[in-house]
């Protein structure tokens, strides 16, 4: 069967990246600025970036494909969002004390997003990067090191445990800020041989600030990422969304069409446990081609990965009337049963002489048709599920 090849890369996620190199030859000029670095030390230090952030787009990508990172179909604005967060603490640190780096936020926010690995490697290249551009010695990069590896460790932790209950949370956090005191201060009179009473009192408001940071904000910037798939999707359901702006005036028959199959797929989706908001969106833009013009299918694949729609949508587009694929998952089988009935339903509807009855025996006939060519024999879907659809269908237009 034909597949169709997926281009490289979407426009977002090539300006998101862009972005970020801009991003992090920005932040290191700052730096070299405010050091005073020659040109040629900056120069130096900008081709150390360009291979770092090389090899961190490789791992970003290749955690966005293994789902490891946000979703197959993020277009890299949350990662910048991050990124310019992290850029904007770091170069903060740059700015106070060796031993008020808050490199504790730098780590909880990273990791929150990447994971434990990249936020690692994040947090090392932060902190030699500011000791580095900042002439920070010896003892502050190993106090900056070894909380980073203190740090990754209780923020995997503590996402392990979030539906432990208060006490085991409670622990980790006060856990947390004792790190982040406690090394800060041992270092600083590694450094100084002495302790300084103005130093301890800001490092300590910061472990606080931190411990904070994780019970409340910790928490709360996982949920947001974990709902970033789910709200992609009610995203492209929006009504002022372009392209549904596009088909709109392109035909309002097509739109009222997608409509009525997005919502009928989406009950026939949560009937069997589906993926439900796949199923809608997948009605929503199954026929997409038609809009984008001959190849067809092809057209709306493309248009569907420039935009960065969630992979099983895309494979539901794929395959569109089963031409190019057979339907490859439950909520494809859905989409294309909705729409070839609500096709003929909508035809027969124009005789003014159709009756319920023969809307259900369409329905029957229809769906039994197809399924005993086989058409969802790849579908994953049991006799039991296509049951279910058969008759959800059948009381939906009673």
């Amino acid at each position: 069967m034909q597949e169709i090849a997926e281009p490289k890369a979407s426009l977002r996620r090539i300006l998101y990246v862009t972005g970020i190199f801009i991003l992090f030859f920005g932040g290191n000029v700052i730096l070299a600025v405010k050091n005073r670095m020659l040109l040629d030390e900056l120069f130096c230090t900008i081709i150390l970036n360009v291979v770092f952030l090389c090899i961190f787009v490789i791992c970003v990508m290749r955690g966005r494909i293994s789902g490891s990172l946000g979703y197959r179909g993020t277009d890299y604005l949350m990662l910048f969002i991050y990124l310019v967060a992290g850029w904007a603490l770091a170069i903060t640190g740059a700015y106070i004390s060796d031993y008020l780096m808050p490199i504790g936020f730098i780590v909880f926010l990273f990791c929150a997003y990447f994971t434990q690995e990249l936020a690692m490697g994040m947090g090392l290249y932060f902190a030699m990067t500011v000791c580095l551009l900042c002439g920070r010695g010896t003892y502050p990069l190993y106090c900056y090191c070894l909380m980073l590896a203190a740090d990754v460790f209780l923020a995997g932790y503590l996402r392990d445990i979030k539906d432990r209950g208060f006490l085991h949370r409670a622990f980790v956090i006060i856990l947390t800020g004792c790190v982040n005191f406690f090394m800060p201060v041992v270092f600083y009179y590694f450094s100084f041989g002495r302790l300084d009473k103005k130093t301890m009192t800001f490092v300590a408001g910061e472990a606080a600030g931190l411990a904070v940071f994780v019970w409340l904000i910790y928490p709360w910037l996982i949920r947001v990422n974990e709902k970033e798939e789910m709200t992609a999707y009610e995203v492209l359901l929006d009504e002022d969304y372009p392209l549904l702006a596009d088909m709109r005036r392109y035909s309002m028959v097509e739109y009222q069409h997608a409509k009525k199959v997005s919502n009928l797929a989406e009950l026939c989706g949560t009937e069997i446990g589906a993926n439900e908001q796949a199923c809608a969106v997948g009605g929503m833009y199954y026929r997409l081609g038609k809009m984008e013009g001959p190849p067809e299918i092809e057209n709306a694949v493309k248009v569907a990965i420039n935009r960065c729609f969630p992979p099983d949508v895309i494979a539901i587009l794929e395959e569109f009337a089963g031409k190019n694929r057979l339907p490859q998952s439950p909520e494809s089988a859905i989409v294309h049963m909705v729409d070839a009935l609500v096709t003929k339903l909508d035809l027969m509807s124009e005789d003014m002489t159709a009756s319920s009855w023969n809307s259900n025996m369409i329905i029957y006939q229809t769906l039994n048709e197809f399924s005993n060519q086989g058409f969802y024999d790849e579908a994953k879907l049991s006799m039991n599920q296509f049951l279910k659809i058969r008759e959800k269908l059948v009381q939906t237009w009673q």
